[in-house]
């Protein structure tokens, strides 16, 4: 395909907006920017996910929430880009076929026949005119092939000349007709990942908006300790200070050394009571207990892990642990006297 071809029309002559290989082009470099736009709003929702500042349901809580309020709105332009998408494929492909029309037979066809334009407001009623619009062209185009045969028929013009300029129509036209045909499909494709690029970033700003909604408390520090290989307990007081009922839930990251040695591992935390229910203005102790498992703490070393108190999406509390396995006090069956 020639890069710079010109399309013909009867009237003017034009030359095709862009190649193919630009189209292309431009198609990806957008699509990987797009992409690379979303992976980076989900990242930054697992990380909220991990830190405790949303629930893992997130995600599905927030989508009905928000094809309500934009699936109208996105239907709407699927509409409009899918009109736009056949209104310019049909003028295209018209074009063509009145080009490969003979010029005696090119009365006998009739009138030209003008595509409806598409209305964002009433989508169906487009579609249904537009089924109509492509039915008249295919009668005109039978037409026109017919009148042909019947020039032929009539000794007006030879076999040989139809042939021929059916050629030359195939030759010359064609690869143009393919070259913007191309162009008008990559040109979709890059709107369609335009209107879901959209969806996607108005989805997850309306996730992590969850996580910055006001309520969230100062983080608490609680240090923990316990000799190697046993358990450590500690205790929290947590109040409802709203005025509706709040069921709490507890969330907490992975632990690794304060310093960064070593793996990060999941801490063997139990809660009690692990169901929590707070009336407004109630007040209750939860136990914490930790093993501090000798495969996965280092003696003396300090370890942080953070708990989040979630109680719906107005409370939200961050308590810092510090967690240090101590050395195991010598027994008195293991003690050796001094010599």
């Amino acid at each position: 395909m020639a890069p710079n071809a010109s399309v013909t029309d009867g009237s003017s002559t034009r030359t095709s907006p862009q190649d193919w290989s630009n189209s292309y082009s431009h198609f990806l470099s957008r699509a990987t920017a797009q992409a690379a736009a979303t992976l980076g709003l989900y990242q930054q929702a697992l990380v909220k996910v991990s830190e405790g500042k949303l629930e893992p349901t997130a995600f599905q809580t927030e989508f009905p929430r928000f094809a309500q309020e934009h699936g109208a709105e996105y239907a709407n332009k699927l509409s409009n880009l899918g009109a736009r998408f056949l209104s310019r494929l049909v003028e295209i492909s018209a074009a063509h076929s009145r080009h490969s029309v003979a010029s005696p037979v090119a009365d006998a066809v009739g009138p030209e026949i003008t595509p409806p334009r598409f209305e964002p407001d009433n989508p169906a009623a487009w579609f249904e005119q537009f089924a109509e619009y492509a039915g008249k062209l295919n009668n005109r185009a039978v037409k026109a092939y017919r009148s042909q045969l019947d020039a032929v028929a009539s000794g007006e013009m030879t076999p040989a000349q139809v042939q021929q300029r059916t050629v030359d129509d195939l030759s010359h036209k064609l690869p143009l007709l393919l070259q913007e045909t191309t162009g008008l499909y990559f040109d979709l494709l890059d709107g369609l990942n335009e209107i879901r690029a959209d969806y996607e970033r108005e989805y997850f700003r309306g996730v992590l908006a969850r996580a910055d909604r006001p309520g969230s408390q100062p983080p608490v520090l609680l240090n923990v300790t316990a000799p190697r290989g046993e358990t450590a307990f500690a205790s929290l007081s947590i109040a409802n200070t709203t005025d509706q009922k709040q069921e709490i839930r507890f969330v907490h990251t992975d632990a690794r050394r304060i310093d960064g040695a070593g793996p990060a591992f999941k801490p063997q935390i139990g809660i009690t009571p692990e169901n929590l229910e707070l009336d407004p203005g109630e007040e209750q102790k939860i136990q914490l207990s930790i093993l501090l498992n000798e495969n996965d703490y280092d003696e003396g070393a300090p370890y942080t892990c953070t708990l989040y108190v979630n109680g719906g999406d107005t409370l939200r509390v961050e308590v810092d642990l510090r967690i240090v396995a101590m050395a195991h006090a010598p027994s008195a069956n293991n003690t050796r006297p001094a010599s």
